[in-house]
């Protein structure tokens, strides 16, 4: 995970991979707490884009781990249940 410091506020960048290897970056809107899971409101990051109207927001569920070096990492994994996604957003 990236972190971005534009107009004096820090950003969460999330960046994903597709499947032609293309990286596609994330923003974190929101985090939600729901049934005792952390998860994450993104949105794709578009130079130029300011339509935040439009914006279609993808919904991941935050697992956060401990490597064995003692480091602390967070995986996102997208929530299929639409009916959960809705609810979060």
């Amino acid at each position: 995970m990236d972190e971005y410091e534009m107009n004096g506020m820090e950003e969460d960048i999330i960046e994903f991979e597709d499947e032609d290897g293309n990286v596609i970056p994330f923003e974190v809107i929101d985090y939600v707490f729901y049934n005792g899971e952390e998860y994450a409101l993104l949105t794709e990051v578009i130079d130029g884009a300011e339509d935040e109207e439009n914006e279609e927001c993808i919904v991941c569920r935050v697992v956060a781990e401990t490597e064995a070096e003692g480091e602390e990492t967070e995986t996102f994994l997208p929530v299929e249940d639409e009916e959960l996604a809705q609810k979060l957003v």
